[in-house]
């Protein structure tokens, strides 16, 4: 093993959304940060959508799931009902999500006292507000400020995407219900900002070769490293080390390009390896910060169910954005729908090929082959409008991360494994939720209305899983979670967890904007107080 006796004063596992953004925070303070980080950069000629086959390399090798792409930078995740979508490498999974970009509402972090069946948060929307804000100067957000359905909040940075036909059929047909909706904030800068282009519209929405999108490779890490942080690439981290007291004092690391293994000792540890990755590695350290029993367990997905419609009219639904409107009409729980907590729509154009469109990417409604093929394409093609409904879904201890002991992968850490199965409150919700999605397509006037909910011929339910958190939450309490409201870990004080895997529940929207807000807000933590967590106190902070 090559040693360095250096002692470094944060060690960041992660380079994604969140340890990018600890990074950039901790090295403008004047501290000796590192980050090591699994995969590489992503170079400028990779992205999909700068080759004649990126549809197909969309489907491959940008696949959003880790098991379908089959990345050399990846690990295999065992799952029995779900896609996984992750991404190893500079940058994280903002490489290829879909980058919208709405807030929590204050609702989310009370469950506790609203019904009992989720946790309480030991924080408040009020505390994060600001973050939120800042955030979104940071990386450029674009929206519109005044959505009666949100708290108030400062403008976004850049103005709303460019409203679409099939935003505008939408809208229509909200109108036309009586319900609310907005257009959505989005992880895009829509006008020239901090050197980066407005989106073009181009509507292939994962992997961004402009730069409009907020991948945080391009966003921050520039930043960070003009800050001093330094970012090891090709490195996988095997084991988080403790030292006799039971802080932490440092990982080991496989050299991806040596194959050598090697140590980095730190004051401080930050985890941000996602939903999976660090429950992973803190089960794979020796069950490390898991005296409460809860790492990896109470896995949240989103209660997602989807609809592909198609209109009359051409609406372009191959090109455009990463979404049109954001529907919180439903967010809020009401008991008379039989069941808790609430969804939210998120509605998009369409797929943006003919291929995908064909094979039924979004719905699984696929073109006939042979007759009828040229009919149907002309009718279907550019007239698609994709919605999704995204609800709260109640933790499960038993959905959940954890570690195969009888297989190992090539560097001999214990392969993951993940389960996730709705509940009975989930499946009310699932069910509601398409008879709303069903409801708004009559309302545009579709022809055509496709449901997916995700089940296969089995009744299995196969979510794509685009989000996993919850598996580290954070509470109150050290006997039901694994971090305090400073993203510090109960058992090991010096060791921080920033990524989605503390949220203490998943609200109805996409989980980036509060996770960064979230890391932001705990990275400033570290630096005001570094002398007292890095020391050998093991008090936590208050």
């Amino acid at each position: 093993m090559s040693a360095n006796n250096d002692i470094h004063d944060v060690l960041i596992i992660g380079s994604g959304a969140t340890g990018s953004i600890a990074a950039l925070v901790l090295a403008k303070a004047g501290h000796d940060v590192v980050c090591l980080e699994q995969g590489g950069w992503i170079e400028p000629g990779d992205f999909a959508h700068l080759h004649n086959d990126w549809a197909w390399r969309r489907a491959t090798s940008w696949n959003p799931d880790v098991n379908m792409r089959s990345h050399p930078d990846d690990y295999p995740v065992d799952s029995d009902s779900s896609q996984v979508l992750m991404w190893n490498g500079v940058g994280g999974s903002t490489n290829v999500y879909g980058a919208i970009w709405p807030r929590y509402r204050p609702s989310d972090f009370r469950k506790g006292d609203e019904h009992g069946l989720q946790p309480n948060w030991p924080i408040t929307y009020e505390d994060i507000a600001p973050h939120y804000d800042r955030v979104d100067l940071l990386l450029g957000t674009s929206g519109l400020a005044g959505d009666p359905a949100q708290p108030p909040r400062a403008p976004c940075p850049t103005g709303p995407l460019p409203f679409t036909a099939a935003a505008g059929r939408l809208a229509g047909a909200f109108d036309a219900l009586g319900w609310h909706w907005w257009p959505v904030e989005a992880g895009v800068v829509s006008e020239a900002y901090d050197g980066r282009p407005g989106c073009n519209g181009c509507g292939m929405c994962n992997g961004c070769p402009r730069g409009s999108m907020t991948l945080n490779s391009r966003s921050i890490w520039p930043k960070a490293l003009a800050a001093g942080a330094r970012l090891q690439t090709h490195a996988r981290v095997l084991r988080i080390e403790t030292g006799a007291d039971g802080r932490a004092t440092g990982a080991i690391w496989k050299n991806r390009i040596t194959g050598m293994e090697e140590r980095t000792r730190a004051r401080i540890v930050i985890v941000a390896a996602n939903g999976v990755g660090t429950p992973r590695l803190l089960l794979a350290s020796g069950n490390l910060a898991n005296s409460s029993g809860m790492v990896g367990r109470n896995l949240l997905h989103h209660t997602l169910v989807a609809a592909q419609i198609w209109v009359d009219e051409p609406v372009n639904g191959q090109m455009g954005y990463v979404a049109s409107l954001i529907s919180r009409e439903f967010a809020e729980t009401d008991v008379s729908r039989g069941f808790v907590n609430g969804f939210n729509f998120n509605c998009l154009t369409s797929t943006p090929s003919a291929g995908e469109m064909t094979t039924g990417w979004m719905s699984g409604t696929t073109a006939p082959w042979g007759a009828g093929h040229h009919e149907w394409f002309e009718k279907h093609f550019g007239h698609s409008i994709g919605l999704f409904a995204i609800g709260d879904d109640l933790p499960n201890p038993d959905n959940r991360v954890f570690l195969d002991e009888s297989r190992t992968d090539e560097d001999g850490v214990p392969v993951i494994r993940m389960h996730y199965e709705p509940g009975e409150n989930d499946r009310r919700m699932m069910n509601y939720m398409l008879d709303r999605l069903e409801d708004v397509g009559r309302a545009a006037g579709a022809f055509e209305i496709a449901l997916q909910d995700y089940r296969d011929a089995n009744g299995v339910y196969r979510t794509p899983a685009w989000h996993m958190i919850g598996t580290c939450r954070m509470g109150a309490d050290p006997e039901t979670s694994v971090v305090n409201g400073w993203h510090q870990s109960w058992d090991v004080p010096n060791m921080f967890i920033m990524d989605g895997s503390v949220l203490a529940t998943g609200g109805v929207v996409n989980p980036t904007p509060t996770i960064s807000a979230l890391a932001l807000r705990a990275s400033e933590h570290i630096r005001d107080n570094f002398a007292d967590l890095s020391g050998t106190t093991r008090t936590l902070a208050a």
